[in-house]
């Protein structure tokens, strides 16, 4: 019942937005690739699983609003790839041989996550130029679209909400008609992915992108 609830919420701020011109002080699209990492911990061993990070596609439209002199507030929808990659290794013991211990590398296996993302975030500009530095920060929902593994024990009990932060740091280059910039963005995970104990899974995430404003 969360996700229709959170997704009506954001269409109708976009469209109250849209409907009142006035406040809106920029759209655009931003697109690129995402670096991340899928973090697996069993907590009562303070054991890891040793993951690798995977690329994915970013993919994000935004509305920026309340524009002062150096704040305003900028809301992002974006299509979000999650995942990492890893290798289960067994051990054997080679008896005929004094007892070598010989580690066996298994197949690689992969976890992708895909959700719809929105960050509701606050927007610091230094002084308006042809080239304009800019900061982002905010708070960001994940809500869960698909879940797909090569594993043979996938995760269960998936969160459909997942709650984080999102921070990036741009450059943006000022044309007649419109923008362009080049945005690094880090989105960290602040609840985790599945409550199935004693596991504890979250994602993280690093993304550059690039993007237009008008």
């Amino acid at each position: 019942m969360k996700k229709p609830i959170i997704i009506l919420w954001a269409a109708m701020l976009i469209s109250s937005a849209t409907v009142s011109g006035q406040f809106i002080d920029g759209v655009g699209l931003k697109g690129g690739l995402s670096l991340s990492n899928t973090s697996h911990e069993f907590t009562p061993l303070e054991y890891t699983i040793e993951t690798q990070p995977v690329i994915g596609p970013a993919l994000a439209a935004f509305v920026e609003v309340l524009q002062g002199e150096h704040l305003s507030l900028q809301l992002d929808a974006a299509y979000a790839s999650r995942g990492s990659k890893t290798r289960v290794e067994s051990i054997t013991v080679d008896h005929m041989n004094n007892d070598r211990i010989m580690v066996n590398e298994g197949e690689e296996q992969v976890s992708n996550f895909t959700y719809l993302s929105f960050s509701p975030m606050a927007r610091f500009r230094a002084q308006k130029g042809s080239i304009t530095p800019y900061v982002l920060l905010g708070p960001r929902v994940d809500l869960l679209l698909k879940y797909e593994t090569d594993s043979p024990y996938p995760l269960d009990d998936q969160n459909d909400m997942i709650l984080g932060l999102t921070g990036a740091v741009g450059l943006e280059y000022s044309l007649s008609m419109l923008a362009v910039f080049a945005e690094l963005q880090y989105q960290p995970d602040l609840s985790p992915v599945t409550n199935t104990e004693p596991l504890l899974v979250n994602n993280n995430a690093l993304s550059l992108l690039l993007g237009v404003r008008f």
